[in-house]
């Protein structure tokens, strides 16, 4: 058997690379993120006060990471080139999830630190945001075939649609974000505030997954036809 690399491999490797390389590294970056996750509700249960809040922002962070997981793992099927948008903003984005679980968890933060939940939580949308703008600019109807034309209308929509979701989730955020800064300590609608929160987040976590399911059999249904 030839072990020598021929132009037919290195054309498959290079077909392959963007879907393989973006799914590898968002499963590697996904396992650090929960494992962070699981370190921090141990730190919460060990010594904080006000645990019902971090909980609950605990919750409400591992949904947000989940939801970008089946996101990225979809929109995979769908990239070409694996640009900066994959080689670099996903480990970036993969280091500021890390940072709202090190928020709830810290002890040195003063009181009501896990306030500054939201500031990280605004600072992983604003990174969101910016890797799907490069996505969406990274998409050229030259990479795609003539009979896959509809592929990258697809695609365009899919990632013009994650611009606009991503910036009224950002615009969103930094919203909640100066509102809880400018709450006074101990206020006690905290945790009403937190849980509504969570409610939304469960509420639009719901649809995009059932948006991506949807979206990922109509194009099997496209292909297989």
């Amino acid at each position: 058997m030839s072990h020598r690399l021929g132009l037919v491999e290195v054309s498959r490797r290079l077909r392959d690379q963007a879907a393989d390389l973006t799914i590898q590294i968002a499963s590697l970056l996904q396992g650090g993120v929960l494992t962070a996750a699981a370190f921090s509700l141990i730190a919460v249960f060990q010594a904080h006060d006000q645990m019902a809040i971090r909980v609950i922002l605990w919750v409400n962070f591992v949904v947000i990471s989940l939801i970008s997981f089946v996101q990225l793992c979809q929109r995979s099927l769908l990239i070409v080139n694996a640009g900066l948008e994959v080689t670099l903003m996903l480990p970036v984005m993969a280091l500021f999830q890390i940072f709202p679980f090190a928020i709830i968890s810290s002890t040195g933060l003063g009181p009501d630190g896990w306030r500054y939940w939201y500031v990280a939580d605004s600072l992983v949308f604003i990174t969101g945001l910016l890797a799907n703008w490069l996505s969406l600019r990274a998409l050229r109807p030259d990479l795609y075939e003539a009979d896959a034309a509809e592929v990258f209308e697809t695609a365009r929509a899919a990632f013009r649609q994650a611009c606009w979701e991503g910036a009224a989730a950002t615009l969103l955020t930094l919203g909640l974000t100066i509102a809880i800064l400018a709450m006074p300590t101990n206020w006690p609608y905290a945790t009403l505030f937190v849980s509504a929160h969570l409610a939304l987040t469960l509420a639009s976590g719901t649809l995009i997954i059932w948006r991506e399911r949807r979206d990922a059999a109509t194009l099997r249904a496209r292909v297989a036809g």
